[in-house]
């Protein structure tokens, strides 16, 4: 009888500590269905809200850590000759060639009604390990700057069109030319520039070098003011206004991961 009473009071003693630890159980996920959204809502309000306080949100917001790169490819046209005497084009592909871009803001401003206004820079690298070439490679293109002009003087009068032809004859330009890899980004000196500057203003909407990429290296895309999020997360980075400018008939922004220049 001493052994059954003690092995059923045993039992009695383990199914109140299994109860016991169920009451708990219970209490506890309750206690954390309860807590954990409250929890989860301010670790994510203050590692997403833009807020020096925030720390390493804050710099990795400032500063992008992640890697952007670029990568264009061209059609070099090997018988730019036998173009001009109306036969079809040979082309050939070259690239890739690969830039990474950084993206810092500066002139970071915070104002009292939880915005904030800053400048975000780009600059381009050359990555070599990954480019199928070096910047220094030279390719044959279409004149892209004496082309698309002559487009635009197409309905000029006969007179304006004759000094342009006469301007193209004196600085020597063709339909195609050789350029470097960073000549065609970066931009490189035409004569024809600075003529069509001085005589023709407004004409081009640039000075200076031409080249495809010629403004956007180490350049900013305007000032920008958003939402902090600190006062309400759901309009965390909401752009309040690009240059002070609420509102834009249309703005399009594009973000070039492959471009591929096509030599005719």
């Amino acid at each position: 009888r001493d052994g059954a009473g003690r092995s059923s009071w045993r039992m009695r003693v383990r199914a109140w500590a299994l109860a016991v630890a169920g009451v708990l159980l219970v209490a506890a996920g309750t206690v954390l269905l309860l807590v954990t959204p409250a929890i989860m809502h301010r670790q994510v309000k203050a590692n997403v809200q833009i807020d020096p306080a925030s720390g390493m949100a804050y710099t990795m917001w400032r500063d992008i850590p992640v890697p952007f790169y670029m990568s264009l490819y061209f059609f070099e046209v090997k018988n730019p000759q036998e173009i001009l005497r109306g036969e079809k084009p040979v082309l050939v592909q070259r690239g890739p060639y690969i830039y990474r871009e950084y993206r810092q803001k500066s002139n970071i401003t915070f104002h009292n009604n939880n915005t904030v206004s800053y400048r975000e820079y780009h600059r381009y690298y050359f990555y070599p390990d990954g480019s199928a070439g070096n910047e220094s490679d030279e390719i044959v293109l279409p004149n892209m700057l004496a082309l698309s002009v002559a487009l635009m003087v197409e309905d000029w009068p006969y007179a304006l069109k004759l000094i342009f032809s006469t301007a193209l004859k004196t600085f020597n330009e063709t339909p195609f030319i050789k350029k470097t890899v960073k000549e065609i980004m970066w931009g490189y000196d035409d004569p024809l520039i600075d003529f069509l500057n001085r005589i023709f203003p407004g004409v081009i909407p640039f000075e200076g070098k031409f080249g495809l990429f010629a403004e956007m290296n180490n350049s900013d895309t305007g000032l920008f003011t958003v939402h902090t999020g600190v006062d309400n997360i759901t309009k965390v980075h909401v752009i309040d206004n690009w240059n002070g400018i609420k509102k834009v008939c249309k703005l399009s922004i594009v973000f070039v991961k492959n471009l591929t220049i096509i030599g005719l």
